[in-house]
């Protein structure tokens, strides 16, 4: 569900994240954490408080894609040298490639 008064095309795009979690229940998320900081007085917002939800919403979207992009990346890497080596486990050479690729664009996995 999007925050009221946002038109259909602000929608955010969940269907190619790594992590699947529908949109009502990342919004559910997002809200909670951001009621706590205001709560706290950790944050003191410019927007509203519906703003800042989506705001947060797009932000955790957007990571998820390059982590799905990095995975992807690493897949197919992976793959080219799993030819080379074989018998090691597929899923421990993909991590380390996908880990070594986010350490070296700066990209907190």
């Amino acid at each position: 569900m999007r925050p009221a008064g946002l038109p259909a095309a602000a929608r955010l795009d969940y269907s190619r994240a790594i992590v699947h979690i529908n949109e009502q229940r990342l919004e559910g998320i997002v809200r909670s954490i951001v009621k706590a900081l205001l709560k706290q007085g950790f944050v003191h917002p410019k927007v509203t408080e519906n703003d800042l939800v989506r705001r947060i919403q797009k932000i955790f979207v957007e990571n998820l894609l390059q982590e799905q992009a990095l995975e992807e990346e690493a897949e197919k890497m992976a793959a080219r040298l799993g030819r080379q080596i074989g018998g090691m486990d597929q899923r421990k050479i993909i991590l380390g490639i996908k880990q070594r690729i986010a350490k070296e664009r700066g990209f907190s996995l």
